[in-house]
């Protein structure tokens, strides 16, 4: 018998947008539940993160995400194991320049925060 040969495949990422380390609070809102999360990424595509004390996040699930103190970001749970979540934002971020500017200040590495 002989023994087939194995092709090493090159892994290929299906992401559009680059992700960048992002350590803050955030909250996401869907009908009548709120639920705090605690991000570990983020990108001018979506968020990812763990959930913090009670709460779920379904798959699918379209929600509002509220990053710092900026004006709320429709999106969709794009992915969801145990406690932790990946968000797609499915509004554009042009309508977003705050949140913009947050990955923007980010992808510099800058604070999250402005200082004042």
């Amino acid at each position: 018998m002989q023994a087939s040969k194995k092709k090493e495949g090159l892994f290929i990422s299906r992401r559009a947008n680059t992700r960048f380390q992002y350590s803050e609070s955030f909250t996401v809102r869907f009908e009548d539940q709120i639920v705090r999360l605690k991000a570990f990424n983020i990108s001018n595509g979506g968020v990812s993160g763990e959930i913090r004390g009670i709460g779920v996040l379904p798959e699918k699930k379209t929600v509002q995400v509220f990053l710092q103190n900026y004006k709320p970001v429709s999106a969709k749970i794009r992915w969801a194991r145990g406690r932790e979540v990946g968000i797609a934002f499915t509004e554009d971020l042009a309508n977003h320049p705050q949140v913009r500017a947050l990955v923007s200040r980010i992808e510099n590495g800058e604070p999250a925060v402005p200082e004042v």
